[in-house]
């Protein structure tokens, strides 16, 4: 039921940011209910966001299509020069793409099966910083070589400079439902 109610919240929010409207006219609509709010925070990064490009969502799922089918190499066009990934575990590879990719086969190969369940992607431009970032949410399955199984549910932030991915931050949860 939470898994329908999440996928709900996300499709009426969709909904309600693709209603035809100029970009300028939803930005000050958006802008005019944030600025009638006070918050007991301030974002110390931004909060000023509107719907990104949908062509990076696209992107960020083809490149986990790709690790679950062990195909990442394939994707090498999709990222940056240089990438920042922060791994849920507390490692950060900042490095080149090729060695990105020598990283990334190297961690698909302790896995006989990678099945994600993706629940909800979003991407977000960030006005006040003009970023495109990607929110993805997903039930991840896995079974090592060695046949241990585990599911964990993850979700990630992917920030994308002309198309291209080059920053990644991952947070990771034992799946408890």
């Amino acid at each position: 039921m939470r898994r329908f109610l999440t996928i709900a919240a996300m499709t009426v929010l969709a909904a309600g940011c693709n209603q035809a409207s100029s970009p300028d006219t939803k930005a000050d609509t958006m802008a005019a209910k944030t600025d009638s709010l006070v918050y007991p925070f301030k974002a110390t990064y931004s909060s000023s966001f509107t719907m990104g490009d949908a062509a990076n969502a696209k992107t960020v799922l083809d490149i986990w299509k790709a690790y679950d089918d062990d195909k990442l190499a394939d994707t090498k066009s999709s990222w940056a020069d240089t990438v920042t990934m922060e791994f849920a575990e507390g490692f950060t590879f900042h490095g080149g793409r090729d060695s990105l990719l020598v990283g990334g086969k190297a961690d698909r190969a302790q896995y006989s099966s990678v099945v994600d369940s993706v629940e909800a992607w979003m991407p977000l431009h960030s006005t006040d910083r003009n970023e495109d970032w990607v929110a993805i949410w997903a039930r991840e399955y896995t079974t090592t070589v060695k046949g241990k199984k585990d599911t964990s549910d993850v979700h990630e932030i992917w920030q994308l400079k002309n198309g291209k991915v080059d920053l990644v931050i991952q947070y990771k949860g034992k799946h408890n439902r």
